[in-house]
């Protein structure tokens, strides 16, 4: 249960801070591909360092409460949007969203290796 509570609050916690370095550092500032590459890249690597520090029990908690605070970080970006600019970013987040439980898995299956040495 206590696993469960803190890895949400890491993922709430770390997921929006790896989008928000990802976002900064990017090369190439106005091309969308590099900018959700370079989102993307960091959000895994979050995601896979959780998964093996908390394992496959916290999995679920850690990426609805890492979604979640994703998608809190992203609505007040929409204020001066354009119907484009809405699709884009709300594909750019479900595709975020979605590439965190993988890593998170993974990282866990290492985790399991690990613990067995």
């Amino acid at each position: 249960m206590y696993v469960k509570v803190l890895a949400a609050l890491s993922a709430f916690l770390f997921i929006p801070l790896a989008a928000i370095f990802g976002t900064n550092g990017r090369l190439a500032q106005a091309d969308l591909v590099t900018a959700t590459l370079s989102v993307l890249l960091f959000v895994v690597g979050t995601s896979f360092l959780l998964g093996i520090i908390f394992g496959r029990t916290a999995l679920r908690s850690a990426t609805i409460f890492g979604g979640l605070a994703l998608f809190v970080m992203w609505l007040p970006f929409q204020y001066y949007a354009t119907e484009e600019s809405l699709y884009r970013s709300a594909i750019a987040l479900l595709l975020v969203v979605f590439m965190q439980v993988p890593p998170f898995f993974v990282g866990a299956m290492v985790r399991t290796v690990l613990s067995q040495d």
